[in-house]
C-alpha cells in the first residue's frame, strides 16, 4: 500500500471527473447535435431516443457485475478499461455510416459508463476524506452537465463549422489521452489513509437500497430526456440551433455550479439527509418541465434553467449518500445503484422520443414532471426504510441524526 501523497486525492478527483466525463459523452453529444445527426442519418425522434436509450440500457445491465469486477481489480484499472471503451465508442458514433453502426458503437459506450461511475466512485471513496467526501461527489458529479456543456458548445464551435463527426472525433481523443494519463497513473495502487475501516460504513440495507435504485431511475428517466431532446425542442420551438446549443451549455454551467455548491453543503450540514433534499430538488424540477411544455420562447428558457437547476443536480447526492454508508465496498453498492440510474436513463429517451413522435414535445414534458414527481415520492420512501432498518424515528423532517 501507498502512503498518503499530498496530490494525489487532487488527482484521483480529477480523474474520476475526466472518466465520468467520456462515460456520457457519447449520448451528450448525441443529444445537442441532435438535428445535425438527424438530418445527415436521416433519423426520427424515436430512432434517436433508441440511439441513447442503447448506451444505458447497456450500462444498467451491466452496472451491478462491472460494479463488481471493479471492486476486485481496483479504481486504476477500472478508468483505464473506461476510457479505452469510450474512445472506441466516439470514434465508431463519428465514423458511423448508418442507424446501425450509430447503435453498436454507442453500445460500447454503455460498457465504458457501466465502469466509469464504479472506478470514479471507488477512487474518490479511497482517496478522499469524510470531511470532504461531499464536495468531492459534488465535483465528480459536475461532469454530467460537463459533458451537456462540451455538447452545447460544440454545436456553434464545431458541428456548423465544420461538420457533427468532428466533435466525436475530438471527444475520443480526449477519451484515448484519459486512458493513457490512467495507465501510468495507475502502476500505483489508488489508496490513502482512507482505505481503513471507517466507523459510519454502516451499510445500506437491501430493501432501502432497491427502492433508492427505483426513485434513481424514475428520476433519470427524466432528467436524461432532458438531455437527449431538449435542444430540439427548443428549435421546434421557434430558437435556432446556435442559440439552442448556447442556451443548453449556459444550463449545463448553472447546473455545475449548484452540484458542487450542494456537494459543499452536505460537508458543512451532516445532519441533513441528502435523500430529503434530493426529493425537495425534484420536486422544484417539476416546475421546470412544466414550462418547457408551454412552447414559447420565454417560458422554454426559463424552464430549461430550473429543469437543469432542480431536476438535475441530485446524481451527486445520491452517489455521496450510498457511498458514505459503503465506503469500504463503494463499487459494489454503486453498481447496484447505477443499474436504475442507467436503466431509467435508457427508458426515459426511449419513451419519449416515442412520446414525441405521437404526440408532441409538450405532452412529453409533461409526463417528465410526472415522473420527477414520483421519484420524489420514491426517494421519500426510501429513506423511510433505512430510518426504520436503523430504529430511527420515521418522520418527514429535514434534519435528522445519524445523516439518514
Amino acid at each position: 500500500m501507498t502512503s498518503h501523497q499530498p496530490g494525489r486525492p487532487v488527482t484521483t478527483l480529477l480523474q474520476a471527473v475526466s472518466v465520468t466525463t467520456t462515460g456520457v459523452l457519447p449520448a451528450f453529444l448525441l443529444g445537442a447535435l441532435a438535428v445535425q445527426i438527424r438530418d445527415d442519418l436521416h433519423l426520427g425522434p424515436a430512432q434517436l431516443g433508441i440511439a441513447a436509450a442503447t448506451l444505458f440500457a447497456t450500462s444498467g445491465v451491466l452496472a451491478r457485475t462491472l460494479g463488481g469486477v471493479v471492486q476486485r481489480v481496483g479504481a486504476g484499472r477500472g478508468m483505464v478499461i473506461s476510457a479505452s471503451l469510450a474512445t472506441v465508442a466516439l470514434a465508431g458514433v463519428g465514423a458511423a455510416p448508418s442507424f446501425p453502426v450509430l447503435v453498436a458503437a454507442l453500445f460500447i459506450g454503455g460498457t465504458a459508463n457501466a465502469m466509469a461511475q464504479p472506478s470514479a466512485n471507488l477512487g474518490i471513496s479511497r482517496g478522499i476524506g469524510s470531511d470532504r467526501l461531499g464536495l468531492a461527489f459534488g465535483v465528480k458529479q459536475s461532469s454530467i452537465p460537463a459533458a451537456s456543456l462540451l455538447g452545447g458548445l460544440a454545436v456553434p464551435g464545431i458541428a456548423l463549422v465544420f461538420g457533427w463527426r468532428y466533435a466525436f472525433f475530438i471527444g475520443a481523443l480526449l477519451a484515448l489521452c484519459l486512458a493513457v494519463w490512467a495507465f501510468f497513473r495507475g502502476r500505483a495502487p489508488f489508496s490513502t489513509t482512507t482505505t481503513a475501516a471507517h466507523p459510519e460504513d454502516r451499510g445500506t440495507p437491501r430493501a432501502g437500497l432497491v427502492v433508492l435504485t427505483i426513485g434513481a431511475g424514475l428520476a433519470a428517466a427524466a432528467a436524461t430526456s432532458l438531455g437527449v431532446f431538449l435542444v430540439d425542442s427548443m428549435v421546434q420551438s421557434g430558437i435556432s440551433p446556435s442559440a439552442a446549443g448556447l442556451f443548453f451549455a449556459g444550463a449545463a454551467v448553472l447546473g455545475l455550479g449548484i452540484r458542487i455548491l450542494l456537494g459543499a453543503l452536505m460537508d458543512k450540514m451532516p445532519t441533513r439527509s441528502p435523500y430529503v433534499l434530493i426529493a425537495n430538488l425534484l420536486v422544484a424540477g417539476v416546475v421546470g418541465y412544466l414550462l418547457l411544455s408551454v412552447g414559447s420562447e420565454p417560458l422554454v428558457l426559463a424552464g430549461t434553467f430550473l429543469a437543469y437547476s432542480a431536476g438535475w443536480t441530485w446524481p451527486g447526492l445520491l452517489h455521496f449518500a450510498i457511498v458514505r454508508d459503503n465506503r469500504m465496498a463503494a463499487a459494489s453498492a454503486t453498481g447496484v445503484v447505477q443499474t436504475g440510474l442507467s436503466l431509467g436513463a435508457a427508458g426515459g429517451p426511449l419513451l419519449f422520443g416515442l412520446l414525441v413522435s405521437a404526440t408532441s414535445y409538450s405532452t412529453a414534458w409533461v409526463v417528465a414532471g410526472v415522473v420527477a414527481l414520483f421519484a420524489a415520492l420514491t426517494f421519500r420512501i426510501g429513506r423511510r426504510l433505512i430510518r426504520k432498518s436503523r430504529g430511527l424515528p420515521v418522520r418527514f423532517s429535514t434534519v435528522v441524526k445519524e445523516s439518514s
